[in-house]
């Protein structure tokens, strides 16, 4: 939909500028989209996205007048889409908000979620507690975004860690073309290698040479997919949700190579299910990791897992 990413916010183009309305008419219009149907929270994040600004704060004046990037009837057609069909709004615009950035998305891969924000936070803390020479000596440092999706983490990471080097891993290549458009778009002088691959496959050639890995796989349990909501189960793909019968399977493999790919004290983080933070530290200390601690997200679930290789192996 809208893909021309020119600015921070894509619909701040000025050759994105295609209407014009005031405020009354704005506030009209959303009354009567929320009369067909629809969560009033979906429909004003749209319309932060359309405008920059909740249509809610404003103060009411008559005579202020809104640039919109596309006409309201254009704008009632997504809504409708949205609402009949239960398409997420984020791949009816094309445009995902996360963290500070405007990340471009398709039906290819899973939306960006606010949790996953949190992942990264805690990635880029371990990295700071190295500072005083807790990571190896050599003057490249390898970071890996394993199961990397829209791109998210790795843009991210890009951003934080320019001097690093990094790899973007995915098993789909529709993933992979859309990380590869977000790094493109929104990273200068990109350190980044994207590959085709399962998780640490990639990397076995770089055994003992990966500094951090940060991984957000598919972790839902096979037999609650089918409970989830229909705007998750019907529209965003299933390879990034089903993490098989327990929800751990790719966990697992990227625990189990982790103590390999990683360098001594090198540092991985996953996100996993709600449920799942007691099995997942079984895994790390079965891999013989370090320092293994959970993190918790915003709702305070245990959601995170953290932990280092030895350094004396």
């Amino acid at each position: 939909m809208f893909n021309d990413i020119e600015s921070k916010n894509p619909f701040f183009s000025s050759d994105y500028f295609k209407s014009y309305a005031p405020i009354n008419i704005l506030r009209s219009w959303r009354r009567a989209r929320l009369y067909e149907g629809g969560k009033a929270a979906d429909l004003d994040w749209l319309l932060w996205i359309v405008l920059g600004f909740s249509l809610q704060k404003v103060a009411f004046n008559r005579k202020k007048i809104f640039k919109l990037p596309k006409s309201l009837t254009n704008l009632t057609k997504i809504w409708q889409w949205h609402c009949s069909e239960q398409v997420p709004l984020q791949y009816l615009i094309g445009i995902c908000p996360w963290r500070d950035l405007y990340l471009t998305v398709d039906s290819g891969v899973l939306i960006p979620r606010q949790e996953t924000e949190l992942l990264v936070n805690f990635a880029l803390q371990c990295l700071a507690m190295c500072k005083n020479g807790n990571l190896h000596n050599s003057n490249l440092h390898r970071w890996a975004d394993l199961g990397t999706g829209s791109g998210a983490i790795a843009v991210t990471l890009a951003k934080a860690l320019p001097t690093w080097l990094g790899h973007a891993i995915d098993c789909s290549y529709e993933a992979l073309t859309q990380t590869q458009n977000n790094l493109n778009q929104l990273v200068k002088n990109t350190n980044v290698i994207v590959s085709h691959g399962y998780w640490c496959e990639p990397l076995i050639s770089l055994s003992g040479q990966i500094d951090l890995i940060v991984a957000n796989p598919p972790y839902i349990p096979s037999e609650l997919i089918k409970t989830l909501e229909g705007n998750i189960i019907n529209h965003e793909p299933l390879l990034a949700l089903d993490g098989g019968s327990d929800g751990l399977s790719a966990i697992r493999i990227i625990v189990h190579l982790a103590s390999e790919i990683l360098t001594p004290g090198g540092w991985i983080l996953i996100e996993h299910h709600y449920d799942q933070s007691v099995d997942v530290i079984k895994l790390m200390k079965a891999a013989d990791l370090i320092h293994i601690c959970r993190a918790s997200d915003i709702e305070g679930n245990q959601r995170f897992a953290i932990a280092r290789k030895s350094f004396f192996k």
